[in-house]
């Protein structure tokens, strides 16, 4: 059951790594899943693969020195001054395999592969790249490099064993609880001077920087300043021979090296629920941030859905050359007469009212109304977006999204286009359902057929501006065409049918703007970089660790 643990939380944490919103963010779920893959589950596949051990030390500490005297021979380039480029190196006996994580450096160029007779059986010595190296890839390499590994030999120098990066890769090395053995290099003369030193790095692991960070032994050998083996550009044997003798340790008995991979796997796993409970929590930081800008988002855009149901109830967005086009088609035509004429007579008035003038201006006064309506959305849409970005520009986590995607700052530009296609298909279906109604009542079949086109956009602009809504002290021309339009609507259908109708096609129409809306304010919950594989990630994550920790009791 640990294996297939473990392929989970792999699984997860490719998920993380992929939606981190930052980078910093992605590299700490990269560098986790690393661990996991290089490590982990390879070792949890085969405790009998050979023993990873790896050398990492910061610039000229005396990394390849170490690595030719363990070789017995110069196999590393030694020197301060390193090449940028320069790969890490692996140490192999012949008739010994790769580790699957140093295979897959292989594979990417990353690793080159010394097979020599002075390698240990089951066991590959790697010179990592220097930690604090100029290079990004090398820091990166060195660090894959220490998540792979069984047993890390650090090195160190009697002036850099305080800095602040060694600590670094100190503190990684014990959270994960792989056993450290350290090599303080060029210590003083004077043997006063050395335990001094010595004493004071002891002090620091024990008390200070390491303290409560996991329990993986460490060793510390001391090395002369002065102490080297020119032959092989490598250390002294006599100073590292306790580095050696570990090292032989482990090939010649077979159980203290299984103990030293058991131990090392075992800490791993009792470490690794806390590395992913930090994982979790940023995540959950995370949303709980992304909850409240988003939350800023839809009180903006629910604010100004709202001004826009007002203005559509009033009518008061529509163009006066519109309102009054029609109005004085309503009413300066004998179709005006339907209202005191009654409904019987709505037939022949409407056929004798069109033929002998023009064509009515209904799909003119419908395309004109779209237009302003589409005008006042996309408007009122773009403040929406225009407000939510101030907003989010005052938060670190929204600023950063708005910088990825400025756009934001003001509506989608295909929030005109998409609305434009959703009011022609609601215009349409209205039309459609008028001729239904026609057919229905059979004494307005020829009302319907012959005047389809006016009775819709009547039944549109009654959508756009109703009685309802206004007074009879307005006497804007709003109110007026409302009301002579509304009268009109009542003579030809009856005064509740038009109720129920007109309710309807306002239902769909606020439909279409509300999924415009949503539409627009959508882009912004995708700015912040929340996938659908990223829903419910940090409760995936917390029960995938658990299932490690029990399955690796």
């Amino acid at each position: 059951m640990l294996v297939p643990a473990l392929q989970e939380l792999n699984t997860l944490l490719e998920t993380r790594s992929a939606t981190a919103p930052d980078e910093a963010d992605a590299k700490r779920a990269e560098e986790l899943n690393g661990h996991l893959r290089d490590f982990l589950i390879p070792r949890a596949l085969d405790l009998e693969s050979p023993l990873l051990v790896v050398i990492l030390g910061s610039t000229g500490s005396g990394k390849s020195s170490l690595f030719n005297a363990i070789a017995g021979e110069e196999l590393s380039q030694v020197g301060v001054l390193r090449p940028t480029t320069r790969k890490a190196h692996a140490l192999i006996h012949p008739n010994s395999g790769l580790p699957p994580a140093i295979d897959r450096l292989v594979e990417e160029d990353a690793v080159e592969v010394i097979r020599h007779e002075s390698g240990l059986e089951n066991l590959v010595v790697v010179d990592a790249p220097d930690f604090d190296s100029i290079e990004a890839s090398n820091r990166l390499l060195a660090r894959r490099l220490l998540e792979a590994a069984d047993l890390i030999i650090f090195v160190t120098t009697d002036t850099r064993y305080a800095d602040d990066i060694p600590w670094t890769i100190l503190a990684r090395a014990r959270d994960r609880g792989v056993p450290l053995l350290t090599l303080v290099n060029r210590l003083p003369k004077r043997p006063d001077d050395r335990q001094k030193v010595l004493h004071d790095y002891r002090r620091l692991l024990d008390e200070g920087q390491l303290e409560g960070l996991g329990s993986a032994p460490i060793e510390v050998v001391g090395v002369e300043l002065g102490d080297l083996d020119l032959a092989i550009s490598g250390l002294g044997k006599h100073s590292v021979g306790p580095v050696l003798e570990s090292l032989r340790r482990l090939v010649v008995n077979d159980e203290e090296r299984r103990d030293l991979v058991r131990g090392s796997l075992l800490n791993a796993l009792a470490e690794l629920p806390r590395s992913v409970g930090a994982i979790v929590a940023d995540i959950e930081e995370e949303s709980r941030l992304r909850a409240a800008l988003l939350e800023l988002a839809a009180e903006a855009y629910e604010a100004h859905r709202s001004k826009i149901d007002e203005r559509i109830d009033r009518g008061t967005f529509l163009r006066s050359e519109v309102l009054r086009e029609w109005q004085d088609f309503v009413g300066a035509n004998r179709v005006a007469r339907v209202i005191s004429d009654g409904v019987g007579k709505v037939a022949a008035t409407i056929r004798s009212a069109f033929r002998p003038g023009p064509p009515p201006p209904a799909p003119e006064v419908r395309d004109a109304a779209f237009a302003d309506l589409i005008a006042l959305v996309a408007a009122e849409a773009d403040r929406a977006a225009s407000e939510t970005a101030g907003s989010w520009a005052r938060d670190p986590y929204g600023a950063d999204a708005l910088a990825r995607q400025p756009e934001l700052w003001g509506a989608s530009p295909n929030l005109a286009t998409e609305l434009r296609e959703n009011l022609s298909t609601w215009g349409t279906r209205i039309t459609r359902e008028i001729m239904e109604v026609g057919e229905k009542r059979r004494g307005l079949a020829k009302a319907a057929s012959l005047g389809v086109n006016v009775v819709g956009t009547g039944v549109i602009l009654a959508v756009f501006a109703q009685t309802g809504g206004l007074t009879g002290a307005e006497a804007g021309i709003a109110a007026v065409t409302a009301v002579v339009n509304q009268a009109l609507l009542d003579a030809i259908f009856g005064e509740a049918n038009v109720a129920r109708f007109v309710a309807r096609a306002r239902e769909a129409l606020d439909e279409i703007i509300l999924a415009a809306l949503t539409d627009d304010e959508a882009r912004f919950e995708s700015a912040l970089g929340l996938s659908a594989e990223s829903k419910g990630l940090a409760e995936r994550l917390r029960r995938a660790a658990a299932e490690v920790a029990e399955a690796g009791k």
